[in-house]
């Protein structure tokens, strides 16, 4: 465990301010029963909201700014709630975000794991995270930050998108340990909507970032809809992500570096047709060599039942199904890559700068089916490693959304067998979906306005 913030906000950027949530007359934050524990100056500064004792949101509210939940606190939204925030106006200050801040074991009376964002709904009440005006780029999004591995050279990295210098990881530099176990919360059954903000290029909010998050976080059944940015980042961790749908996102779908070596199932990503998407995946192993050669290593995950769905039109951009780079390790297996039509460089491209030597050993692949692609990728070198058949996989009815395959499907039967653990669910098919589809249960996904 170690202490965010002996370095933390030292060289805050902004003026010193808390902003005011403008909420709803219900305002659903419980009445604290004692009074809170003295802020450590390290937070006073933050500009936003601070979270510093235990919150339950019960009822729908709008609120404007930040939101920063303090190390040792757990924030609970209820089942079916939905949390707007208001529109930003381009002021860094008032970008609507919920940030959850990494263990202190210095700055507070005892050590402090990290703050948690509790959000767990149902298939037909899910809980919603949205902007009030309902269009692209209105808040910023829901950034988690913990304390678990990462292969950034000294073990503290610094939270994207943000004026001031918030850190994540442990300083393995100065003697402290990374906690693979952190636990940054749960989402279960949760919508994030309209979502993004860049400050500077290179420097962006997306709908959902995880830095550092831990094995003992709780990830599953989020729908991501309209990023203005990616989908989901992930920097270094070791989480898994289970039943995740992406719509709309204009840059890359799943994006993820800085040695994340958790496991993903059931992924959906659908590019928006007339937006600059880019990638369906781009991941990165190791900016920094001699720090993975040091014993961080890279990203390194494993990832099955995977579908990318292209939005099938050129807009001029490099475009992939997978983009693999930096030395990346791991496995990327039943994953169906699917109209790109317009333009595509190849379904996987594994680049040239030495990754690609990882291929067959620490980076290995099968059960993966391209489709309606302009380039089927059969000419790349190493096309026979890519475990890619090129066959219509059969959806129900793509332009509806419904990937599930056809009961005749050859995709059906052509996936590997995932690993036996507590994680993965044994299936024989290609895809992230059976004959079932499962978003259409309940009201938990969104795939148009």
């Amino acid at each position: 465990m170690k202490s965010i913030v002996t370095k933390l906000i030292a060289i805050l950027m902004l003026p010193s301010m808390l902003l005011l949530a403008s909420c709803d007359d219900d305002n659903p934050v419980n009445p604290e029963p004692n009074p809170p524990e003295e802020i450590p100056a390290v937070y006073e500064d933050l500009p936003g909201e601070l979270i510093s004792q235990d919150e339950t949101w019960s009822n729908d509210t709008t609120l404007t700014g930040p939101r920063f939940v303090l190390p040792g606190v757990t924030l609970t939204v209820e089942e079916g709630v939905e949390v707007s925030f208001t529109y930003h106006n381009q002021n860094n200050d008032e970008v609507g975000t919920i940030i959850t801040l990494p263990g202190d074991a210095t700055n507070f009376d005892e050590p402090r794991a990290s703050g948690r964002l509790v959000a767990v709904g149902t298939a037909d009440n899910p809980i919603i995270f949205t902007a009030e005006q309902k269009e692209v780029a209105s808040w910023g999004g829901i950034i988690l930050a913990g304390e678990a591995s990462n292969n950034v050279p000294g073990g503290l990295g610094e939270i994207e998108g943000l004026d001031q210098a918030v850190q994540y990881g442990a300083d393995i530099g100065g003697g402290e340990s990374f906690n693979d176990q952190d636990d940054s919360g749960r989402l279960s059954y949760v919508r994030i909507e309209y979502s993004g903000y860049s400050i500077a290029d290179g420097s962006e909010l997306q709908a959902l970032t995880l830095y550092s998050v831990g094995s003992e976080t709780q990830l599953d059944h989020i729908s991501i809809y309209q990023s203005v940015d990616d989908g989901v980042e992930l920097f270094g961790g070791t989480v898994d992500i289970k039943y995740l749908v992406i719509k709309g996102a204009q840059d890359d779908t799943f994006d993820y570096d800085q040695g994340w070596t958790g496991r993903g199932q059931f992924w959906v990503g659908v590019q928006t047709e007339g937006t600059r998407s880019n990638s369906g995946f781009e991941n990165d192993g190791c900016d920094d060599q001699a720090d993975c050669d040091g014993g961080n290593g890279p990203t390194a995950p494993q990832i099955y039942n995977a579908t990318i769905y292209g939005n099938d039109v050129a807009n001029g951009e490099d475009i992939r199904g997978l983009r693999l780079r930096e030395g990346i390790e791991g496995e990327y297996k039943n994953i169906i890559i699917a109209n790109f039509g317009k333009e595509i460089i190849a379904p996987i491209v594994v680049d040239e700068d030495g990754t690609e030597a990882n291929i067959g050993s620490s980076l290995t692949f099968g059960g993966n089916i391209s489709y309606n692609n302009a380039n089927d990728g059969s000419s790349l070198s190493y096309y026979s490693d890519l475990g890619l058949q090129n066959m219509d996989p059969q959806f129900v009815d793509a332009a509806g959304f419904n990937f599930a395959l056809e009961s005749d499907s050859p995709a059906l039967t052509s996936g590997v067998a995932p690993p036996v653990d507590d994680f993965f669910d044994q299936v024989e098919y290609s895809g992230a979906f059976g004959t079932e589809d499962w978003t259409q249960e309940g009201s938990w996904v969104r795939w148009s306005d």
